[in-house]
């Protein structure tokens, strides 16, 4: 098990049997951050050749969002069609292919898109005319595997859901559902076996095993955990917050055994979405956006080490602070519904 102790505000390091390994908290770097909004970064790595791709806010007086990739933070290439806007999902790691988010006149549908061949194609045995977004996808022994959120609004007690998909099958397994009264299905990632999601007014983050079916609560609290993203040893990154967006927002670390690490704190009326990872060897880099609440704007942020850093997490966390800003954790932020403009 990854393993860290506490640095103390005196900068002298506590070493003890049980916690071997030095770490500690670490200013996250920024990976795009100006005046647009910027968010929803992957990024993945083959050999010394490294990807990344997000959505960037197209600057022509409209709030559209454009997905790119870039290569060894160089040529750039665009992801969506023209006359779209793209949410990007994520990398098949150590490939060239992006899943993303794709809406064009008020419809949402996923699409693969390979970097090298520059080649977009629609994902045909997914998109079913209702709304389809956030998509993660992983190829595993030559199966590759998606999850996804598809959201129908026609009435208050319409279903939002989240869908588990296997390519070599074409079987859909439907792993959660909530209402459009709620709104709150908040679709993770996947990195086979294992898939993350969180969903309730009271949005609990879980963490799900495909080969047993079985699946588990990570940071069981009264707080919001509203962003997961998981790799392959079952280490899972959980967005957790108070009720109102930007309370005590913080980041987690929860190993595979369940045990929890804080690994970054927000300032009051910020907080973290959209986590992704790319794993490379025994690192984890953690990429997620960091949205101002009060304005919607986003930049994204790189955590290089997250498997090693932060401190252990006690039992009960302290209570969430006065509302602050407006909610913006589902809806237009997310790409979880049509934007309004």
């Amino acid at each position: 098990m990854r393993t860290a102790i506490r640095l103390t505000i005196i900068a002298a390091l506590l070493v003890t049997a049980a916690q071997p390994a030095a770490s500690t908290f670490i200013n996250p770097d920024v990976v795009k951050g100006t005046s647009l909004f910027e968010g929803f970064g992957a990024g993945t790595h083959i050999g010394s050749r490294r990807l990344f791709a997000w959505s960037n806010e197209s600057g022509r007086g409209g709030n559209g969002l454009v997905a790119f990739a870039e290569t060894n933070g160089g040529t750039l290439t665009r992801i969506n069609a023209r006359r779209t806007e793209a949410f990007v999902g994520g990398f098949d790691q150590g490939t060239d292919r992006i899943v993303y988010q794709q809406v064009r006149r008020g419809n949402s549908d996923l699409f693969l898109f390979d970097i090298s061949a520059r080649e977009r194609t629609a994902m045909r045995a997914v998109n079913d005319g209702h709304w389809q977004w956030n998509p993660s996808i992983d190829t595993h022994r030559g199966t590759t595997w998606m999850v996804y959120g598809v959201n129908r609004f026609g009435s208050p007690a319409a279903k939002w859901r989240l869908y588990l998909y296997n390519g070599e099958t074409g079987e859909r397994t439907l792993l959660d559902e909530t209402t459009n009264r709620c709104g709150c299905l908040f679709p993770g990632t996947i990195a086979y076996p294992w898939v993350t999601w969180a969903v309730g007014a009271d949005a609990t983050a879980w963490r799900y095993d495909i080969r047993t079916g079985e699946r588990v609560p990570l940071l069981p609290t009264d707080r919001d955990e509203y962003g997961v993203a998981i790799a392959p040893d079952g280490t899972a990154y959980v967005a957790q917050g108070g009720d109102r967006c930007g309370s005590n927002a913080e980041l987690y670390r929860v190993e595979p055994d369940g045990t929890p690490f804080l690994i970054h704190e927000f300032a009051d009326g910020r907080e973290g979405t959209n986590l992704s990872l790319d794993v490379t060897g025994p690192r984890d880099r953690l990429y997620f956006d960091r949205r101002i609440c009060r304005s919607g704007a986003s930049d994204i942020l790189r955590l290089r080490r997250a498997e090693s850093i932060g401190e252990p997490a006690g039992p009960t966390r302290r209570p969430s602070a006065p509302g602050v800003g407006v909610i913006r954790r589902s809806g237009a932020s997310s790409g979880a519904s049509p934007r309004t403009r």
